[in-house]
């Protein structure tokens, strides 16, 4: 018993330092190729610059259950493979020691992990994915001008002015070289440029753009009589789109809410959760045979077939889901027969490995 415990504690501390490492790399995949994505659309005017950093948090705390699953999974597989290539199987199996041996070690590792992913997909991710729906609506009703993003030709929302911005390094944090075209309903068209300025909220809530030391350009295309107007100072009102309620989609919505609920997408929704933490503990189970390294096949072959296992489990979840939200398939089966067959499939894979291959 001492000998059994002190190697459930050893394997514990390979999980637990390996675990880490993993996370960390995946989480920092994420970060870039989410971060990316914003980036590119900062440029472009999509979202402002300074929405960037919130919707990337919200992004990332959508995905961590699927993170810490696949964490689970690669832990496991990695730490077996090395006692497969390092020969301690072998000493395993001469002792006398079953491979389900490891499967308390293992759970004990990934149930507290499963439960992270279980209170994640219930409750944080769909809160996470909800602020991120409000933020980015929030971001797509706000004015023109504070959409802006330096150095860019930014169109209103109606297609009628173009409004051009070089910094806003001028005194408080004022716009500096400000360039506006606008075509007013009987085709003229007015070119403003100014020095500085800044945006003018007045107290009925309608907001105004201040335009210091310019120029003004009135006239219509393909006509001389245009006319020019030098000002200290002019305002052009800030056009606000109409700003709707957010709607709350399936995967965003309570957990609570979908208890219950009769739509389709919500039954789909909440079966998905359900599943997350049931997925994240078959994986782990999955991980212990498929560990096992034949040196006559090759070191790689057993990671290949991992990878082609995790991927097709996690396929026939989305497709479970996607049957539910459908109406293909009962809500009272859910997923289940998916987890069921991959139960058999772990079972089948013990027997098969339940000997060293020599």
């Amino acid at each position: 018993m001492p000998s059994e415990r002190l190697f459930e504690r050893a394997m514990l501390r390979e999980f637990a330092s390996m675990g880490a490492g993993v996370f960390i790399v995946l989480l920092s995949i994420m970060v870039v190729t989410s971060g990316a994505k914003l980036l590119s659309w900062a440029a472009s005017g999509t979202v402002s610059a300074d929405a960037v950093g919130a919707l990337l948090g919200f992004t990332l705390l959508g995905i961590v259950p699927w993170i810490v699953s696949m964490t689970v999974f690669i832990t496991v597989l990695w730490s077996l493979t090395r006692a497969w290539r390092d020969h301690e199987m072998a000493i395993w199996f001469s002792a006398g020691q079953p491979l389900t041996a490891w499967i308390r070690p293992t759970l004990t590792f990934a149930v507290p992990l499963a439960l992270v992913v279980a209170m994640l997909s219930m409750g944080l991710s769909p809160w996470a994915k909800q602020k991120s729906r409000e933020y980015r609506e929030q971001m797509a009703s706000r004015d023109d001008l504070s959409a802006l993003s330096p150095g860019l030709f930014k169109e209103s929302t109606l297609a009628d002015r173009v409004t051009f911005i070089e910094n806003f390094a001028g005194k408080s944090g004022a716009a500096r070289n400000i360039f506006v075209q606008s075509t007013e309903k009987d085709g003229s068209q007015t070119v403003t440029v100014s020095a500085e300025g800044y945006l003018l909220s007045m107290p009925d809530g309608e907001r105004t753009l201040v335009l210091q030391n310019g120029r003004r350009y009135e006239g219509t295309q393909g006509q001389v009589n245009y006319r020019i107007v030098q000002f200290t100072e002019a305002r052009i009102r800030v056009q606000e789109p109409d700003r709707h309620e957010v709607r709350t989609s399936s995967e965003a919505a309570p957990t609570l809410d979908l208890i219950g609920s009769q739509d389709l997408d919500d039954k789909g929704e909440l079966a998905r959760r359900i599943a997350s933490p049931v997925t994240t503990l078959l994986l782990a189970l999955l991980a212990i045979p498929l560990a096992y390294v034949n040196p006559r096949v090759g070191r790689g072959f057993n990671l290949i077939v991992a990878i082609l296992l995790f991927s097709i489990y996690l396929n026939l979840v989305s497709i479970g889901q996607s049957w539910i939200s459908s109406g293909k398939l009962p809500s009272i089966v859910g997923i289940w027969p998916v987890h069921l067959v991959m139960t058999v499939v772990v079972w089948a894979l013990f027997r098969l490995r339940a000997k060293p291959r020599t």
